[in-house]
């Protein structure tokens, strides 16, 4: 590694910051073992975002009884430009840190188009799960040689 930097210094100006804590809303642990990474304060920004920093957590992503079903009403777009907005970045969680919400956005996310109150008040259950699970982080360990 001190050989890369170095030569990577003699062709642009570097300056060393040390091991990386955060990236993109990423918090990254790194000890000698294992690299945990997690995003809680993102999962907060949500909750205070959509007013749901307040509310109960529940254990499961999706309603375990309920069914999504198409809107059959016409379109409103701000309400459609709110509910994309809460996918996109639910989207974002489940890709970088939260593979066990992944199941449930890519649901959501079908009705991005054109959803109805049901679809959102699935999205928002989904912000409550995390409420709950906000400190689920993924460790990755070095295997013994």
């Amino acid at each position: 590694m001190e050989r890369l930097k170095s030569e990577l210094n003699s062709l642009f100006d570097l300056t060393d910051l040390g091991e990386p804590t955060k990236i993109v809303g990423v918090e990254i642990n790194v000890t000698n073992d294992s690299v945990t990474i997690s995003q809680p304060q993102y999962i907060d920004a949500l909750l205070h975002k959509y007013n749901m920093q307040d509310a109960n957590s529940v254990t499961t992503p999706l309603d375990p009884n309920g069914k999504l079903e198409p809107n059959k009403e016409e379109r409103t777009p701000n309400h459609s430009n709110d509910y994309a907005s809460l996918i996109g970045s639910l989207q974002f969680l489940a890709i970088a840190t939260r593979p066990d919400i992944t199941y449930a956005i890519n649901q959501l996310a079908a009705y991005t188009a054109n959803p109805d109150l049901k679809h959102y008040g699935a999205a928002k259950r989904v912000l409550r799960y995390l409420k709950g699970t906000r400190s689920h982080r993924i460790t990755y360990r070095a295997q013994p040689t």
